[in-house]
């Protein structure tokens, strides 16, 4: 033994304490980066002096040889990543669908001046003025711009809806390439990860970087992870590898034919269909196909219920010359219900039943008008036509308040698990201060062994010769 080996157990104690500040700086840094998982040094005694062996020193006894680094872990929660990924799916998926609730809330506008209620009320009441003074070309006039506001609006209503139904098409297309983006970037990281891993060095950045991507792809779509020995993650839709070990799988949108030409979610290699169960992409697809399409069902049965009911009656009605057989609305739904040329002439608007009676008969016109409370078969059900309007804006109302109150639960939901993850990952700029002291003293300590040391060889080599 000789001098030097305590200098070299102080060297490696300074070395042990600058990485460990180094790691601690590193914290700092990233207090706030997204995604970030804290680090910590994890120290370990160095193999004791000598060691096992034949020709070993006859020592007493095995001396330490001071401290290493063994590595840098990052300190992550693998359960509270995969609670946060499975809450992700759903609350994406709630989110997609309560967005577009409000927005058919906010379509509908209910109740309003302008809404569709209050246009067929102004209808209905057209025809009652009109049967109070049926000569009268401008009641029948009224009439006439009633029912072409009411067809406007029913127009209008359908339109919307169905630009709300494109752009949710064009975000399905935008999730796509999300996923595709991503699943890229993950197999990139793959490969880098496993490259670096293969070195001994633990890649805790990229670890982080990848996870952060998985959890916005959780959000998308429906995918669940596994870790190979290696250090790749697989990643698989519906037991289908999106990311593999060799490459990234992309999906595309592939327009449906026999669905307006709307993008279905399809795997680019063979065209097959997407299945998930869950995220934005699945809600995107739902709401453009099922839920928009109700309440556009629903006007266009509203509509086609008022077109045959009004123009029934009024083609059995006469009008003020004395004709008869003319329709009041042309078109079978929403989309394209219209005013008929038949009553471009106020004349036309058939407000008697009996030739006559003419002009004084308003028989028909009352017969219309109490339309607005008469029991109709729509839909299975003996409802008015205001009912019907009535009992689907009531069901909007449920329905939206339903998806607010399912994503209100998942935030919180959502925001306690990433506290518990942020308790076990954050970097907590106090518990770092504590360390960086720590190691600040540690490295002081080593620097005073080596100044020990130091003034111990002097007296060896320059002060014992006299």
């Amino acid at each position: 033994m000789d001098g030097f080996f305590g200098i070299g157990i102080a060297r490696k104690a300074l070395d042990a304490s600058q990485y460990g500040m180094d790691v601690t700086a590193h914290n700092i840094a990233n207090a706030n980066t997204p995604g970030y998982s804290r680090q910590r040094a994890i120290l370990a005694a160095a193999p004791s002096f000598p060691y096992p062996g034949y020709n070993r020193p006859m020592l007493q006894a095995q001396l330490g040889t001071g401290v290493e680094v063994k590595s840098v872990e990052r300190v992550r929660s693998s359960y509270f990543d995969d609670q946060i990924r499975k809450e992700n799916q759903s609350l994406g998926g709630w989110g997609v669908k309560d967005d577009a609730l409000k927005q058919v809330e906010s379509i509908l506008n209910e109740p309003s001046d302008t809404g569709l209620q209050n246009m067929m009320g102004e209808f209905w009441d057209s025809w009652q003025e009109l049967s109070k003074n049926p000569e009268s070309l401008s009641a029948r006039s009224s009439v006439i711009e009633m029912g072409r506001t009411l067809a406007s609006t029913f127009n209008q209503l359908d339109a919307k809806l169905s630009r709300l139904r494109d752009n949710l098409n064009d975000q399905v297309s935008v999730k796509v390439d999300e996923v595709n983006n991503i699943a890229d970037r993950i197999y990139a990281l793959n490969k880098d990860i496993v490259r670096i891993q293969t070195t001994g060095v633990a890649p805790n950045d990229l670890r982080d970087e990848r996870d952060k991507l998985v959890d916005d792809l959780s959000k998308i779509a429906d995918i669940t992870v596994a870790e190979q020995d290696s250090g790749t993650e697989l990643i698989f839709l519906n037991g289908r590898q999106l990311v593999s070990e060799y490459s990234a799988n992309h999906i595309q949108a592939t327009p449906n034919g026999l669905n307006s030409g709307y993008g279905d979610v399809t795997w680019a290699v063979d065209g097959s269909p997407v299945t998930s169960y869950g995220g934005e992409l699945k809600s995107l697809t739902d709401t453009r196909d099922t839920t928009i399409q109700k309440y556009r069902g629903d006007l266009d049965t509203l509509a086609s219920t008022l077109v045959t009911e009004v123009n029934n009656l009024h083609a059995a009605g006469v009008g003020l010359d004395g004709t008869t057989g003319w329709n009041f609305f042309a078109g079978t739904g929403a989309g394209d219900i219209a005013l008929s040329p038949d009553v471009d002439d106020p004349k036309h608007v058939a407000a008697a039943t009996n030739p006559a009676g003419i002009p004084g008969d308003n028989s028909n016109a009352l017969a219309i008008a109490k339309l607005k409370d008469t029991l109709l078969t729509i839909n299975g059900d003996n409802v008015t036509m205001n009912d019907y309007y009535r009992s689907t804006i009531t069901n909007l109302g449920i329905e939206s308040q339903d998806s607010s109150t399912m994503v209100t639960n998942g935030k919180l939901y959502t925001d306690l698990l990433e506290n518990h993850r942020q308790s076990v990952s954050g970097v907590s700029l106090d518990e770092e201060a504590t360390n960086m002291i720590k190691y600040q003293r540690a490295y002081e300590a080593a620097a005073r062994v080596i100044t020990m040391l130091d003034d111990m060889l002097d007296t060896l080599i320059n002060r014992m010769i006299r």
